[in-house]
């Protein structure tokens, strides 16, 4: 790990920049498609259970965005260790909320093969448990040096970032194989098609160097630089895929829970 003080205040500087870039850019979002969760506070879209976790994992990654803003702009001291348990227990369940709306959409795609909802279900239970044991991980301190709340031991989140990625790249191939396999010549599925293979590409240009820097462990600032691109894509990934395509696909939402994950057969 790089120790020089100067080189922590540069890689410090880059870090913020980032994270306000893609702060800003996840607030646009959610600002400009919050008609979506509008119309179902108001009643004007039939209820589904999917919504619930649609509408956490969007406040969850507003929330933590806004966690680490507010903290990292703060000039004088405060409880650092509370600060950072603030942002993993929102950042890590947004990301598996993501997940979650990925594997809704591979299953339906799939129109809810039996082996495919099994095998999806387990990949995603194995993402959400490392993201469980993330939130526990890493430590922070007031530092004088960049004047805010410094991270300690955040190479820690390395395997869980490793699982998470693995996750996505597992439920977003599913969905591409669905659409290969369904080879149905209509607009939709083009679509279908066409989306996955973006959102793939966009999922592995930002997860990779977000899962890589925990493992060379330059240091704490290079660690977190692309956590947040990593969230923010993938939760507008997920989201707007759910938003575009879940009326048009095999309606999962309709059915309920314990059905969909296959505790009771329902084909």
């Amino acid at each position: 790990m790089v120790s020089s003080p100067a080189y922590a205040l540069e890689t410090y500087d880059n870090f913020l920049k980032v994270l306000h870039t893609f702060a800003g850019l996840y607030i646009w979002e959610y600002l400009t498609t919050f008609g979506f969760e509008w119309n179902i506070y108001t009643g004007k879209r039939p209820w589904r259970w999917s919504y619930i976790p649609y509408i956490a994992t969007r406040l969850l990654c507003l929330t933590s965005l806004i966690v680490v803003i507010v903290g990292v702009n703060l000039k004088r001291p405060f409880n650092c260790e509370a600060w950072l348990r603030g942002i993993m227990i929102t950042a890590w369940p947004a990301g598996s909320g993501a997940s979650f709306l990925l594997l809704l959409r591979a299953v339906a795609i799939w129109s809810l093969d039996r082996r495919v909802v099994v095998f999806a279900t387990l990949a995603w239970l194995s993402g959400f448990s490392a993201s469980l044991f993330a939130i526990s991980k890493g430590h922070s301190k007031w530092s004088p040096l960049i004047q805010t709340c410094s991270l300690n031991g955040t190479d820690e989140y390395r395997w869980s970032l490793l699982m998470a990625f693995v996750v996505n790249v597992i439920l977003l191939g599913t969905m591409i194989v669905g659409v290969i396999h369904k080879r149905l010549n209509t607009r939709l599925w083009k679509l279908l098609y066409y989306q996955g293979l973006f959102w793939i590409s966009a999922a592995i240009f930002t997860e990779v160097p977000g899962v890589v820097m925990p493992f060379l462990n330059i240091n704490e600032s290079w660690n977190v630089m692309f956590q947040s691109p990593l969230l923010v894509v993938v939760v507008i990934a997920s989201s707007r895929s759910y938003r575009d395509l879940f009326q048009h696909i095999v309606d999962v939402t309709s059915i309920p829970v314990p059905r969909l994950l296959g505790v009771i057969p329902y084909w």
